[in-house]
C-alpha cells in the first residue's frame, strides 16, 4: 500500500492511540500523547546525553571529552520516563507488538536528520538461548518498519556469540565488563556506515560494543539510534 494510501485512511478512518486508546485520526499516536512525550532538548554531539538547557547547542559532554565512545554518535528522540518507558516494558517483555509503528514513527525522523549518510541497519542481537526464550528481538521489530521506509539493507551477519547477563540493575562497570567481546561479526560487512538500532540505551557499553565489532569488521563509522535515552545521575 502506498504512503499515500496510508494517509487517506488514517485521515478517514480514526485509529486508537496506543498510548491512551482515544480515538482519532493521523496515526498510532495523537497529538495530546506526542505532546506529553519525554522529548530530549539539548544533548551531548557525541552520545546524545540529554543536557541541562542551559548548555549550548553542539557541546560535548565531559565523560566523552574524558573518554569518546567507539559510536561517532548516538542519538534518541526522547528519555525513559512515562510513559514511554512503560510503552517500552510492554514491548520487550509482553510482546505488545502494537507500539512498534509508533516507536518506528519516533525514530524515522531522527534516522532521516541525523544519519542521512547511514547505509545499513544492525539491529542489536539478542543470544540466541534469549531469542528463544523471549521469542522475538524487539530491536528487529523496530528496525523492520525502518527498513521499508528507508529502503536500507538490514544487517544480518552480527550476533551475540555469548550469553550475557541482563544489564539491569548493573552499574556502569559491570555493564561494560558483562558485554565485553561479546558481539561478532560474520566475515567483513560491505557496508561504511552502519546504524545500530535498540530499544533503550543507558550507559552506551552494549552499542560500543557492537561498534567496535563492526568497527573491526571493516566499517568506516558506527552511529546508534534507540527510541529513549536513560539520563545520567
Amino acid at each position: 500500500m502506498s504512503g499515500y494510501a496510508n494517509r487517506l485512511i488514517h485521515a478517514v478512518f480514526p485509529v486508537l492511540c496506543v498510548f491512551c486508546g482515544v480515538h482519532h485520526t493521523g496515526g498510532p499516536v495523537c497529538k495530546q500523547c506526542s505532546a506529553a512525550l519525554p522529548w530530549i532538548g539539548i544533548i551531548c554531539e557525541h552520545c546524545g546525553q540529554s543536557l541541562p538547557a542551559t548548555q549550548p547547542v553542539g557541546v560535548v559532554c565531559a565523560a566523552c571529552q574524558a573518554k569518546p565512545p567507539a559510536f561517532a554518535k548516538a542519538r534518541a528522540p526522547c528519555t525513559y520516563n512515562f510513559p514511554l518507558d512503560s510503552a517500552l516494558k510492554a514491548l520487550k517483555f509482553k510482546r505488545q507488538l502494537c507500539y512498534v509503528p509508533a516507536l518506528a514513527g519516533m525514530l524515522l525522523p531522527v534516522l532521516e536528520q541525523d544519519f542521512s549518510d547511514c547505509d545499513a541497519l544492525v539491529p542489536v542481537p539478542l543470544h540466541r538461548t534469549r531469542h528463544a526464550l523471549r521469542g522475538f528481538n524487539q530491536a528487529t521489530e523496530l528496525c523492520r518498519p525502518l527498513r521499508r521506509a528507508t529502503g536500507l539493507p538490514m544487517l544480518r551477519q552480527v550476533y551475540r556469540h555469548r550469553a550475557t547477563r541482563s544489564q539491569a540493575g548493573l552499574t556502569a562497570t559491570e555493564r561494560n565488563r558483562n558485554v565485553r567481546n561479546a558481539f561478532a561479526v560474520k566475515g567483513n560487512v560491505l557496508c561504511r556506515y552502519p546504524l545500530i538500532i535498540d530499544d533503550v540505551i543507558t550507559t552506551g557499553a552494549t552499542c560500543a560494543q557492537l561498534a567496535n565489532a563492526l568497527l573491526n569488521a571493516g566499517a568506516e563509522k558506527v552511529g546508534v539510534l534507540t527510541v529513549a535515552r536513560v539520563q545520567a545521575d
